[in-house]
């Protein structure tokens, strides 16, 4: 039993034996890993290391140089191995130590040797073991022998297979040259299949006798072809024109049963200024030329092979055609117009690649003198005098120079958009010109919209004045928002009118029934050009009626003689809806403040570039792409002139084109513009029992948008519903809708007898 109980508790000793074992090579470990990290701490960062940790640092930095801070790298790398193999092989690390830090040592002190004011140093370890070995083998033999105990330290410390390092760094250098090689060689093969299809590919010339391809100079660079215009005014034919004082007293003595157009006078160029003496549009020659040398300079500066082939000089901009040579691409052009525009010292440059029917790119360079284009100048020029067409405008001067002139029957309507002072009012006043130029007043009209009161209001009293919603003794310039829907909702009866005549005499277009109507004795139809001058008033006040009254008239109109030309300053969707753009196909864009702007007008960039003082892009119905023009100048004065010179042959005048249906029975309310009581009334009950209106809600009850916008027109005028500035929400009268129903319910008579006091 006593053998038993001895030899139990001699195993129970045992585990306690070992585990005292385990805690302490954990403490030594623990220990000596902290040692490392102050050691660290003492000769790398040297901050705050108290009066031992300085003794150390001091000291081995005198006894071993920088080479000393590799000392805490050592004993951390062995604490690692020794912890990993379990087994603590002192020897072998302090002999891998010793050769390392002895190899280094000295290392340093023979650089330091070398560059005696640098702060390289091994120490005095480093510099005995120098001095001995410097005396029996020199200073070579000293880094020499220093070396190759560096090399035989690392190789204790680190066991470092080298044999197989040098086998595994020359295979991967030579992959690397074979791959190089292989790659050169591709290369070579490359180079020359390209240089045989360049031969292949180049003309020959071959004799008939020798049949050998002869050898030719590379052509030379012709000079760029400069396609000048010469502003050719055409002398008109003398008119046989009466002196304005006659034909004033001749227009008080006219008899009131006389018809405008009969003998009347169209006016004459007398009455515009003379253009400029000179026929040389644009640069010079030999401006052209420095211009050419510098653009071709700036090109070869971008390796890009070009050459400038053409040159069309404007009265604004001159229009350089750059070809490239085969292989080059457009875009790498394109893409450097902003340095050009820096080499040509321009104020700005449109781009214009390509040209439509040319193998070249047009550079649009402005001039350092540009031209002023006036209005006589393009009325005398050949395209428009000699047009057969009655609405031929004049526009301006292309960019190459050539006069711009179109057909506003051919347009059929037209969009005019532009910043302030971009010459946009400039533009609307050239095109009625150029009308008054053309046309009698029995063959074209003029419905004038102005919001604004100061632009169309030149024209007042002339004898093309046309409002079909008043009588011609009591037309004039429109000038607010309610008269402009009234006279628009007129015109659609106009047109819709006039559909039913060329239905009955069986043509396709207006040339067409006036002559039918020449054959057959009737009354010809006249031209009737709506001109708004500025869009965004009327938009704002009565976006409804206006777009619906547009969207009829652009739709149906043009084959009717009725065309439309909307002019705005604020080209934004807001104004130019799509309903309203998708029926102008033809647009004029002049100087905007963003692309944004230009994209809504003309779907494109560009009218953002533009220089202002009539520089526009015209896009017609058939152009693939916009054109630049300098648009003619007129000036107030002139205006005038041809405004009193009308005048001076008599006023508006002509026929009733709708019958006074909204003035039956006495002009009851809700009688105008055709709307019956009855309609006025369930309007009135609808929106009494809804509390709100709107042209959907109106839509919705009656069938019509024409016949909803037509009502809606008829509550605002009559004053049930308004619309506050600067609002977009109607607001609703009660009171005198709910009076107005009562008087309505009690009968004509009662409506007869309260109207001159009400609505009146």
């Amino acid at each position: 039993m006593a053998y038993r109980t001895i030899h139990k508790r001699s195993k129970s000793k045992k585990p306690a034996r070992k585990q005292g074992q385990g805690l302490g090579l954990l403490a030594v470990w623990v220990f000596s890993l902290a040692f490392c990290m102050w050691l660290t701490w003492v000769l790398w960062i040297g901050v705050q290391n108290g009066p031992s940790g300085k003794a150390v640092h001091d000291w081995l930095f005198g006894k071993f140089g920088q080479i000393s801070l590799l000392l805490p790298l050592f004993l951390m790398y062995w604490l690692a191995r020794t912890i990993k193999s379990k087994k603590l092989s002192v020897f072998t690390s302090l002999l891998g130590f010793f050769f390392t830090f002895g190899g280094l040592c000295t290392t340093f002190t023979f650089l330091g040797s070398l560059f005696p004011k640098s702060s390289i140093t091994g120490g005095a370890f480093g510099g005995w073991i120098f001095e001995f070995v410097t005396s029996i083998a020199g200073k070579v033999g000293a880094i020499i022998f220093a070396l190759a105990c560096v090399f035989i330290g690392l190789h204790i410390l680190f066991a470092i297979p080298w044999l197989a390092t040098l086998r595994k760094t020359r295979e991967l250098l030579s992959e690397d040259f074979n791959s190089w090689m292989q790659a050169r060689a591709e290369f070579k093969e490359k180079v020359q299949e390209a240089k045989r299809e360049e031969k292949q590919n180049q003309p020959r010339r071959v004799t008939h006798e020798t049949e050998e391809p002869l050898k030719e100079p590379l052509p030379e660079r012709q000079p760029p072809k400069i396609s000048r215009p010469v502003a050719e005014m055409i002398k008109m034919p003398p008119r046989q024109n009466t002196p304005l004082h006659h034909i004033e007293k001749e227009g008080e003595n006219a008899s009131k049963e006389k018809k405008a157009g009969e003998d009347f006078i169209l006016p004459p160029l007398d009455l515009l200024k003379e253009p400029s003496t000179t026929n040389i549009i644009g640069p010079t020659d030999e401006e052209i030329a420095a211009a050419t040398k510098r653009l071709e300079a700036t090109l070869k500066s971008f390796d890009i092979a070009a050459s400038v082939t053409g040159v069309a000089p404007g009265p604004v901009v001159t229009r350089y055609e750059i070809k490239p040579d085969p292989g080059v691409k457009i875009s790498s052009i394109v893409s450097i117009s902003n340095d050009i525009a820096l080499a040509m010292k321009a104020r700005g440059i449109r781009v214009e690649a390509p040209i439509p029917g040319k193998d070249a790119i047009g550079f649009e360079i402005p001039n350092d003198k540009p031209l002023m284009v006036t209005m006589r100048e393009i009325l005398q020029d050949t395209s428009f005098v000699n047009s057969k067409f009655k609405t031929t405008v004049a526009l301006g001067r292309y960019a190459d120079g050539m006069p711009a002139t179109s057909v506003l029957a051919k347009m059929p309507h037209l969009l005019i958009a532009g910043a302030t002072n971009s010459g946009k009012s400039i533009c609307v006043h050239s095109i009625i010109i150029s009308l008054l130029y053309r046309a009698k007043p029995n063959e074209i009209k003029f419905l004038l919209v102005d919001p604004k009161r100061v632009e169309l209001t030149l024209y007042e009293g002339i004898p093309h004045l046309y409002d079909p919603k008043t009588d011609c003794e009591d037309v004039s310039v429109v000038k607010d928002a309610n008269g402009a829907v009234k006279s628009l909702q007129a015109l659609v009866k106009v047109m819709e009118k006039r559909m039913k005549m060329f239905e009955f005499a069986k043509v396709k277009n207006i040339e067409g029934y006036n002559a039918w109507a020449e054959k057959n004795n009737e009354e010809k139809v006249f031209y009737i050009v709506v001109i708004i001058d500025e869009m965004a008033d009327l938009m704002l006040q009565t976006k409804a009626a206006i777009e619906d009254s547009v969207q009829r008239l652009t739709q149906m109109g043009r084959a009717l003689g009725i065309h439309l030309i909307l002019c705005t300053q604020r080209p934004s969707t807001n104004v130019i809806t799509g309903v309203i753009k998708a029926n102008l196909p033809s647009r004029i864009a002049l100087q905007v403040t963003s692309k944004i702007d230009s994209r809504v007008v003309l779907d494109a960039n560009g009218a953002d570039a533009l220089l202002g003082k009539g520089d526009m892009l015209y896009l017609g119905i058939s152009d693939p792409k916009p054109k630049r023009i300098q648009g003619c100048y007129i000036s107030e004065e002139e205006i005038t002139k041809v405004a009193d010179f009308l005048r001076a042959q008599g006023g508006p005048d002509y026929p009733v084109q709708v019958q006074p249906e909204q003035n039956t029975a006495g002009g009851r309310p809700g009688e105008g513009l055709g709307t019956s009581p009855e309609e006025l009334l369930s309007a009135l009950r609808l929106i009494k029992e809804r509390r709100r209106v709107s042209q959907d809600l109106l839509k919705a009850n009656f069938g019509s948008s024409a016949r909803a916008t037509n009502i809606l027109s008829v509550l605002e005028m009559k004053g049930f519903i308004t619309k506050p500035e600067g609002s977009n929400r109607w607001e609703i009268h009660f009171d005198a809708i709910d009076e107005q129903i009562e008087q309505l319910q009690k009968g004509p008579a009662a409506q007869d007898t309260q109207y001159d006091t009400v609505y009146k």
